[in-house]
């Protein structure tokens, strides 16, 4: 567990003006009602994990469709609670015996100072950030995304700060094309059997996967020809598309937005058991949403058949309450056995 999250703690970022996340596991499932923050939280573990990177956020705002070379900057603004410029976010995680800080803000055009208000259609030409590994005091690193005189966005790093985690954002986009591009990089490398043997998990009958001009196509036992991908379940598609992005670049942070996206219900649990078996042998650490309660109780019920995996997952509720605030209430595999059960409703 040297690099993974163990606790996340995020205040006036996106939708939350502040929020807890504790006791991470292995393969962290998020619910809850919709625009309650799932995906923010993905986001926030994003952008920890690539603290550095001043690019991290015009990449979590290409992922939700805004555009990824925004030349006014200006969508940078949703990232700020209530786009209220006076508060600026910080985001903070416990990693292994470490921990991360991230605050970031913006300066606008005219003013050599950190802005002021909230600003609708503002006109923020750089984003400072600051980073440490220290739990409070000074930040020690800094970076900035900003504008340069061509109009292009262009960054300064810090070089005195090497990264050590590498990490995945899996958004909902069904497209093959990624892990069609990425599958021929795996194979160049000489990694193909290590993505075969996860697909096994999903469906003994695949022998292997050969890339052709046209696509992708799997070699099934006692079939005569090969069958492409898009013939398959959406289980083995949806597989092939995370570890193939995984093995492409030795990543150890994976997050997938709406896991069971395009996906029938007959082919969760399935996946959830190549899921753990997946995390578990090559040390990745999982982060996801969903807002299926079958995908949920597929997961109790993988995990019921397979009582080694039920210390690896844990499923976490955020939700809005009136007294607290934002709360992320975690569910083990007993309790969340016990609340499917007793037909509780857990994603609310």
């Amino acid at each position: 567990m040297k690099n993974q999250f163990r606790d996340i703690e995020l205040s006036n970022f996106r939708g939350f003006d502040h929020i807890e996340i504790s006791a991470l596991s292995k393969i962290n499932v998020f619910v809850g009602a919709n625009n309650v923050g799932k995906t923010s939280v993905l986001e926030a573990v994003f952008m920890l994990a690539g603290m550095s990177n001043p690019f991290i956020p015009t990449r979590v705002n290409y992922l939700r469709t805004l555009s990824a070379v925004n030349a006014d900057l200006n969508n940078a603004r949703y990232l700020f609670h209530n786009m209220d410029f006076n508060n600026a976010p910080l985001l903070r995680a416990s990693i292994g015996d470490g921990v991360r800080r991230l605050t970031f803000s913006p300066i606008m055009r005219g003013s050599d100072e950190p802005s002021n208000g909230t600003s609708i259609h503002s006109d923020i030409i750089r984003l400072d950030f600051k980073f440490d590994t220290n739990l409070t005091g000074d930040f020690n690193f800094q970076s900035a995304l900003f504008l340069g005189p061509d109009g292009s966005l262009q960054q300064t790093m810090d070089n005195r700060y090497t990264e050590g985690l590498n990490c995945l954002f899996i958004s909902t986009d069904k497209n093959d094309g990624n892990a069609i591009n990425n599958f021929a990089s795996i194979v160049k490398y000489n990694k193909k059997q290590l993505v075969v043997e996860a697909l096994q998990d999903l469906d003994p009958a695949i022998e292997t996967i050969e890339v052709l001009p046209d696509g992708l196509y799997l070699k099934l036992r006692n079939m005569c020809e090969l069958l492409p991908i898009s013939m398959a379940g959406d289980g083995i598609r949806r597989m092939i598309n995370i570890i193939s992005s995984v093995f492409v670049e030795n990543y150890n942070i994976l997050l997938v937005d709406e896991i069971d996206n395009g996906m029938h219900y007959s082919a969760h649990k399935l996946l959830w058991h190549a899921i753990m078996k997946f995390v578990v042998r090559h040390d990745i650490q999982m982060f996801v949403t969903t807002h299926n309660i079958e995908c949920l109780q597929s997961l109790a019920n993988a995990m019921k058949e397979a009582p080694e995996f039920q210390a690896v997952a844990n499923v976490y509720n955020i939700a809005r309450t009136a007294k607290e605030g934002f709360q992320a209430y975690r569910y083990s595999y007993d309790e969340l056995k016990e609340a499917i059960d007793n037909e509780m409703e857990i994603r609310r």
